[in-house]
């Protein structure tokens, strides 16, 4: 079976599934979307992933369909990214109005912190953290009900194809897409990239990151929480109602060693690390790890295909921007789909467009990112925690600084 349409997008996380919903509402493209996985239900006591989404991540979230309460999307601006109340526009997701970042012993005081707060800035939240797999779930139940977008489940592409006229991807049930334009949606390990024969310069950290989540005896949160320790970072996000979501990034050794502790022994190091801030933690779940890593793809667009997400590349999770970065590369391409006049659906001139502009902002985010981690990582970490104070005591950089993580 062979199915010709205007684009097709291989992967379907949240970035992929976004990027078909969108260049079908922008563009009015018949959209064919290509994902081995339908999301499930976990279960059991496993952490979830929890996601770190900007005010204009939401906003493009609510374009494409999804709402916390279900009400309709009648465009940008109507009520700002979380709406009356400061009510995220995420499924089960929890706004957060203030974040402080911290280096040294104790908890945040004058001289170590930088704080952020939404009050401040003229917003109603910095933010939100939501579990990533009800926001997949909600966005693959969007796609499913719009008739503009074809979803290919159960069967991966095998092989892909560039020509004049169009890519052609193979999957392994026999069945053929045919798009006048790509898209590769599916992640650091990206196959569509690799089938591209595109170059992706990979390094790793030397570090691992351990995600779980705990309970505290404080109730509710409205701070997300960062402090740079021991050679990495420990960020706590609140889920509301007491419970927080933990993304620690250590050296490979003491990740290790932490990941061996008991229950008592994790609450243990994790109260002494956070300084309290949050009240007595307890470990509620197992702990997930993964080696840390930051990759660039060597080129994010070609005649008839485009990356996003992390098929282009992949950060650091200190400051959480993963998932923001690739929602703002969907939302550029298909803005550049939207506005290409009479060129034609994955010219290369068009693209060209798209590749500019996220090559502008990814790199800077990207490199800031690794810049930031290795100031604090390493032995001018002393100095960087004095800089960071600094730009506290100087308002117009630390809004322009707020400005532009929550785009």
């Amino acid at each position: 079976m062979s199915e010709r349409l205007p684009a097709a997008v291989a992967g379907g996380g949240i970035v992929g599934l976004a990027c078909a919903l969108l260049l079908n509402r922008r563009c009015g493209w018949e959209v064919a979307l290509v994902e081995r996985s339908v999301p499930g239900r976990s279960g059991g006591r496993a952490p979830q992933r929890a996601l770190t989404l900007s005010p204009g991540v939401a906003e493009v979230l609510a374009e494409c369909g999804l709402r916390h309460n279900g009400s309709a999307y009648s465009g940008r601006g109507d009520a700002g990214a979380f709406g009356e109340g400061a009510m995220p526009l995420v499924p089960g997701g929890h706004a957060f109005s203030r974040m402080v970042v911290w280096r040294g012993d104790g908890p945040p005081a004058p001289g170590n912190s930088i704080t952020f707060d939404a009050a401040e800035l003229g917003v109603s939240a910095l933010g939100c953290v939501a579990y990533e797999e009800p926001v997949r779930r909600a966005l693959w139940e969007l796609a499913e009900q719009c008739p503009g977008v074809h979803l290919h489940s159960g069967a991966a592409f095998e092989s892909l194809e560039i020509t004049a006229e169009h890519g052609l991807l193979k999957l392994q049930d026999g069945s053929e897409i045919a798009a006048e334009l790509v898209v590769g949606a599916d992640g650091g390990d990206s196959s569509f990239r690799q089938l591209l024969g595109i170059g992706f310069d990979s390094r790793g950290y030397g570090q691992r990151g351990l995600v779980f989540e705990a309970e505290s005896d404080q109730s509710g949160g409205d701070t997300a929480w960062q402090r740079f320790v021991e050679g990495g970072t420990l960020a706590l996000l609140p889920l509301g109602a007491g419970r927080w979501s933990i993304v620690w990034s250590l050296p490979n050794a003491r990740a290790e060693s932490l990941r061996s502790l008991d229950g008592k022994g994790l609450g243990k190091a994790l109260n002494k690390a956070s300084a309290s801030v949050a009240g007595k933690l307890v470990a509620a779940t197992p702990i997930a790890s993964f080696p840390l890593r930051r990759g660039l793809a060597a080129r994010i667009c070609g005649e008839r295909y485009a990356l996003v997400g992390e098929a282009a590349r992949v950060v650091h999770p200190l400051a959480g921007q993963g998932l923001n970065l690739g929602i703002g590369d969907v939302d550029a391409l298909a803005r550049v789909c939207a506005q290409r006049g009479s060129a034609m659906v994955g010219d290369a001139r068009a693209l060209a467009r798209f590749a500019r502009e996220r090559a502008r902002y990814g790199h800077e985010m990207s490199f800031g990112i690794h810049a930031i981690n290795a100031a604090f990582s390493g032995p001018a970490a002393p100095l960087a925690a004095r800089g960071m104070a600094a730009v506290d005591r100087l308002p117009p950089l630390k809004r322009q600084l707020a400005a532009r993580a929550m785009r």
